[in-house]
């Protein structure tokens, strides 16, 4: 359906300009997309590598030993089952650590880790709720410093790339308070 949908737009974007003679206009934006868009990516790749080796020092320094500690409360309430295993609580802290930070793609591994090891304690292939509720928190994760967001914007000029941080909160806040509810409306539903 997206690639119909894409295709589309392409056409509609090349019948524009032949009927409007922009075409030359078309073809040089095209290039400068492209050219700006690999920029991006080496960009955002430059982030991810800085967050992770951040995280991989993190981790061999026993600083998410202490995270997960300090994260104890937090962690749980919203995943009881999985508190008191210390492996399966670092890696959880891990990733909602990272999210906090706005590592983005950085956080994707400690997420993948905790999954795998939240799976191993499920019996069955179906994910138990607490482990849907972690899908959902890293989905509408809380930030509270847009890293990722931040780069980009100072990335293309911006004067002042932190001037959306209350912005963000807000959303992301509001947004993680809806999921979490929503969670808690269908594990209800699914109980009965």
């Amino acid at each position: 359906m997206l690639d119909r949908i894409w295709a589309v737009m392409i056409l509609l974007s090349f019948l524009t300009a032949a009927a409007t003679g922009r075409l030359t206009e078309l073809s040089v934006s095209i290039g400068d997309g492209a050219q700006r868009a690999v920029e991006t990516v080496f960009l955002l790749t430059g982030g991810m590598c800085l967050w992770s080796g951040i995280m991989r020092v993190a981790e061999g320094a026993g600083i998410t030993k202490a995270l997960s500690r300090f994260m104890f409360p937090v962690i749980s309430v919203l995943f009881p089952k999985y508190a008191k295993n210390e492996a399966i609580r670092e890696k959880i802290a891990l990733n909602i650590a990272a999210n906090m930070f706005g590592m983005g793609n950085a956080a994707t591994p400690a997420g993948l880790q905790a999954m795998d090891a939240m799976q191993t304690l499920e019996k069955g292939d179906r994910p138990g709720g607490e482990m849907i509720r972690f899908v959902v928190l890293n989905t509408a994760a809380f930030q509270l410093i847009p890293s990722s967001v931040v780069m980009l914007r100072s990335s293309y000029g911006s004067e002042n790339p932190y001037d959306i941080m209350v912005h963000i909160w807000l959303v992301s806040l509001g947004s993680l308070m809806a999921a979490l509810a929503a969670c808690r409306v269908f594990e209800k539903l699914w109980d009965r």
